[in-house]
């Protein structure tokens, strides 16, 4: 884990050089550039903040061992679920009966072609 946080080093320079411009602009009463450097310090603590939970993360994943309880709660076996994609149903065309949605027995209609006495 530590030589993925001294991959954070030049981040964390950068935040220090920012913090300390800071300052300066704040004794200098010079509120345009102490704004300007307020948001810089916000935007890389947000992305140290992102790079060091996801390295927390990755460590705590690889770092979880199974035992009795995480397989078994009061002697019944634990059910584990996982993600599955759900397939998105197509929207229907309106007066169009799909052959999913006829009812038994159904049969389509047959042309009359000009024939009265024919349905």
């Amino acid at each position: 884990m530590t030589e993925q946080l001294l991959k954070l080093d030049p981040m964390v320079r950068k935040l220090e050089t920012a913090v300390r411009e800071f300052k300066e602009a704040a004794g200098n009463n010079d509120l345009v550039a102490a704004q300007q450097l307020l948001r810089q310090i916000s935007q890389t603590s947000d992305f140290l903040a992102e790079d060091v939970t996801a390295i927390y993360k990755s460590e705590q994943a690889s770092n979880i061992g199974e035992g009795p309880n995480d397989i078994y709660a009061g002697g019944v076996p634990v059910m584990k679920f996982e993600e599955k994609s759900v397939p998105v149903q197509q929207p229907s065309i309106l007066g169009l009966v799909q052959p999913h949605q006829q009812p038994r027995g159904y049969q389509p209609q047959q042309p009359s072609w000009g024939n009265p006495n024919r349905g």
